[in-house]
Formats: structure tokens, sequence, C-alpha cells
């Protein structure tokens, strides 16, 4: 591996422990929020993050990809006063949007509410959280900044910061808000936690921009070129870059958008009520927030890869650019797998565990959990189109996603039999669909032959075995010792049975090993493992790291 590679890797290793973090801090929120509001206040709190979510992806998501390209680009050409230019155009735009949709949440709530059919008790949630978008803007530009630098400290710091804020506050709020005033308030209460959150994150990196500019004044007035590129030459190549990521993220945020406008009218064809409804929506919002563990790891470990690819598809070697492709896929097979499987088969055990009294979240984990497989695999083909410059697929495979969310999601949510699992059924058709469609554009545009077997069945069967020990382990620990030690003990002996079982049948490599955060350790786990198998162990001690 390319000594390029391995910086991106590290880099990666740093957002990846931040994301996971952050993810984790954010679950913990949904805890004792779900205990203070219920799912109905929880409803509320997935109806106001979706149109806010959505907003963020159109005002704010594309940009900082941009910043980071434009900064890389002209830092390794020692243009530093052209990277700085660029930040100081892209912050100014981005404040311009980010309070656009500031006033549109604020001035628009009412609006909002109307069209959706959301219960009026979103109000307070949708005001607390609307300045948000505007201090995110400025949150963007300096991650931005700092990672076209390479610098990714500043980035992991600040989002761990900003979620402490968020969870802490939050908590806080909601409790005062939920006893004097009832869950509408306790919502916005809740929600303003992410407002206060950006705040201080942007305080936070307006700090560290500073300082830096301020340890690098010299250097960052360093120029090469002998005519300079003029502000609307750099607008112009900012637009080219952001907009087809801003497209991409925006139609993604969209999902989620489509659900919340339609589940209150299409379940009350089903014959269930407006309250009913929303306390559905508020256990798949705690689902959706349990789901996307995985997903922040599989979504950094291939931005770790990308550049790699990339870097072989600018010198037009087609051998390995494959050879990346492959193994981007594997890692993500890698962990997709168990990790679906194993928060399917004890998704009872962790909402009882968790989200204690859900009337509904058990049963939605259960079956949404398997459309994390898809949703990674969907999102690393999308990814490996953008990092050989085809930008436009995506978007296309997106918008004819789109169309079959809505249409899926409108005639199953309408089904009483099927109810709030018209969304799992639509998630799991959707993200079907763009999986397979981006794998096809891959293929095509590749060429890349993939070992399905050793890909694919190898740690399918694995999970698979994990999967069946894991649920009678839980059964039998739990009743014996409870639900928390049966669910820590659990999750000990799925890591282990997925681990040895994937050894056995050499179901993973040291190559694949290497690129995965935590690699010494991993290889040591790996090592020893491959011990214990007969016929191994002369093998296993000739390996070098």
């Amino acid at each position: 591996m390319s000594e390029r590679t391995s910086s991106y890797l590290k880099g990666a290793s740093i957002l990846v422990g931040a994301g996971i973090l952050s993810r984790l801090l954010g679950v913990f929120f949904k805890i004792p929020l779900y205990q203070m509001v219920g799912s109905y206040g929880n409803g509320i709190y997935g109806n106001v993050t979706s149109i806010y979510n959505l907003l963020l992806m159109v005002s704010t998501v594309g940009f900082p990809v941009a910043i980071s390209k434009m900064v890389s680009e002209n830092v390794a050409k020692k243009e530093y006063a052209t990277a700085h230019r660029v930040f100081k155009i892209s912050i100014a735009i981005l404040v311009v949007l980010g309070t656009f949709s500031s006033l549109f949440l604020f001035f628009g709530a009412e609006w909002i509410i109307e069209v959706a059919n959301w219960t009026a008790e979103s109000y307070p949630a949708l005001v607390a959280i609307a300045l948000a978008p505007l201090f995110i803007s400025f949150v963007s530009a300096y991650r931005g900044f700092f990672q076209g630098f390479q610098i990714m400290t500043p980035t992991a710091i600040s989002q761990i910061i900003e979620q402490l804020i968020r969870v802490f506050l939050g908590m806080l709020l909601c409790w005062v808000m939920v006893g004097q005033f009832g869950i509408g308030l306790g919502v916005g209460g809740a929600v303003f936690g992410a407002t206060a959150g950006g705040l201080v994150a942007a305080i936070l990196l307006s700090f560290l921009y500073h300082e830096f500019v301020t340890a690098n004044k010299r250097l960052l007035k360093t120029r090469t070129r002998k005519r300079q590129r003029s502000n609307r030459e750099l607008i112009k190549r900012l637009v080219i870059i952001s907009i087809p990521v801003t497209l991409t993220s925006a139609l993604v945020a969209m999902f989620s958008t489509v659900d919340s406008f339609i589940y209150v009218s299409r379940l009350a064809v089903a014959g269930i009520d407006e309250i009913t409804a929303t306390m559905m929506f508020g256990d798949f919002t705690n689902a959706e927030t349990l789901i996307t563990i995985p997903l922040v790891i599989s979504g950094n470990l291939a931005v770790a890869m990308i550049p790699a690819i990339s870097e072989s598809f600018a010198k037009r070697d087609r051998k390995e650019m494959n050879e990346k492709i492959v193994l981007a896929i594997r890692v993500i097979l890698l962990i997709a797998f168990p990790s679906c499987i194993g928060l399917s088969v004890l998704s009872y055990g962790i909402f009882n565990l968790l989200f204690p009294g859900s009337p509904y979240g058990g049963f939605i984990l259960s079956t949404y959990s398997y459309a994390t497989i898809f949703m990674m695999l969907s999102n690393t083909f999308q990814s490996i189109l953008q990092s050989i410059d085809r930008f436009r697929i995506p978007l296309i495979n997106l918008g004819i996603a789109i169309i079959i969310r809505f249409i899926t999601g409108w005639i199953f949510l309408s089904i009483p039999f099927f109810n709030i699992q018209g969304i799992v059924i639509s998630s799991v058709i959707t993200f079907a669909f763009l999986t397979v469609a981006n794998y096809l554009s891959v293929k095509r545009y590749t060429h890349v032959d993939v070992d399905f077997f050793h890909i694919l069945i190898k740690p399918l069967f694995a999970a698979v075995i994990m999967g069946i020990l894991v649920f009678y382990a839980y059964k039998g620990i739990s009743a014996l010792l409870g639900g928390f030690i049966g669910i820590a003990l659990s999750l000990i002996i799925g890591v282990l049975v997925y681990s040895f079982v994937l050894i056995l049948i050499r179901g993973i490599t040291e190559k694949e090993i290497r690129v995965l955060p935590g690699s010494r350790t991993l290889l040591t786990f790996y090592r020893r493992l491959n011990r214990l198998i007969p016929g191994r162990k002369r093998h296993s001690s000739r390996l070098r790291h």
C-alpha cells in the first residue's frame, strides 16, 4: 500500500473514531429523550430533524467537499495564498445559504406543519432548531479548510464537542420543559441542543482557524503562479465540484423527508390515527439511529479508499484500480453482514434495554437492519463512480430511487397489515435498486472482476452462523443474568464466533485487515486465532507485519 493511501487511512481512522463516538452519543441522547417524551415525542423529533437534515444537505454538504478539494489542490502546488482565498470565498457563500435555510425554518414553520400534516406540537422544535443551519455553515467551511490541509483533528474534536453540547444541554432543556410546558416544548428544548452545539463548534473552529492563520501568516501569503486565478474562476470551480455532491446528498436526505411527509396521511388510510402514527414514526427513528452506527464505519472506510482509487484512475492503471475497488467492497461487506444480522437477532433485547416500553421498535429494527447491507453497498458504489469522474450516474440512479421510494412508501404504508413496516419495505426496495444500478455502472466503466464466493458468500456464511449462536446465547444469558449482561456477552460471543469462522474458512486475509483502523491489534488477534486451527500454526508463525 502506498504512503499516500496510508496517510488517507490514518486521517480516515481519526474521523472513524470521532464518528463512532459521536454516533454513540447520539444513541445515548435518544434513550433519555424517549424516557421523557415517549414514542409520540420521538415522532415530533423525527419530523423536525428530517426537514433540518435536508436543508443541511442542500446548503452545506457539497461545499466542504469542494473546499477541501480545492484547498488541497492549491496546497499541492504551493499556492497557499489561493488556498486561503478559496476558504474566504467559500465561507461567505455558505453563510448566505445557511442564513436562507434558517429563515425558511423560522418563518416557514407553520407552512411546513400544514403541508406535512404534522401535529401542531412540532412548531416549537422547528423554531428552536432554526438557527442551526447558519451556525453549521461556519462549521462546514472551517472543516473543509482544515481537511484540505490534511489536518483532521479539528474536525474530529469539533464533532465530539458539538455532540456533547447537543446531548447534555438538549437533555437538560427537555427535562425542564416537559415538566413545565408539555411534550411539544420539551422536544423543542431537546432540538435546541443541536443549535447550541453548532454555535459552540463554530466558535471552537474559529479559534483554531485564527491560531493556524497566525502561526502560518507568511506561508499563507505564498504564491507560485504568475497569473492568479480570479474570484470568479474560483467560485465557478467551487460550484462545479459542489453541485453534484450536494444534489446527491440532498436526494439521499429526501428519502427521510418523503417518509416524514407522507406517513401520517398514508397510515390514516390504514385506519391509524395521528397520535399512533407519530408514535410509530418515533420508534422508527430510534431504529434508524441504531442502524446508522455501522453506516458511520462503512462511510469513513469508503472515504479512505476513494482517493486511492482516484489516484489509480488518474494514472490509467486499471489493474491497480480494480484491486482497490474489490478491496473496498470486501471491507464494507465484512462489516455489513455481521452488523445487520447482529442488530436483527438482538433487536428486541436492544429496544427493551435502551427504549423500554417501545411498542413497535423491536420489530422495526429486526427487519430494518437488513436495509443496512444495501445502504452500505450503494454508498460504496456511488463513491467509486464519483472517484472515476462519473458524477451524473449516481444522480440519475438516485432520481429514479426517489420515485421508487415515494411509490412504494405510498402503497405499503396504507396497507393495514404492513402499516409502519411500509417504510422498511420501501427502504429495502429502494436501496436494493441503488445497489444493483450503481454496481452495474461500476462494472460497465471499470470492468472490475468480483469473486462473489470470497467477497459475498464467505462473510455471509460466517455472519449467519454468528447470528444463530448469538440469538440462542442471548436468550439463555438474559434469562439468567438479565438483559444488559445478555446483550454485552452476546456481542462478545458474536465477535469471537464471526472472527473464528471467517478465519476457519479463509474468509479474510492480512491484506484486508491492514486497511482497517487498528490494524496492528487486529493482525495480532487474527494470528492468534489462526494458530488455534489445526495445520495453520506453522504457516501463521512465518507471517510478518
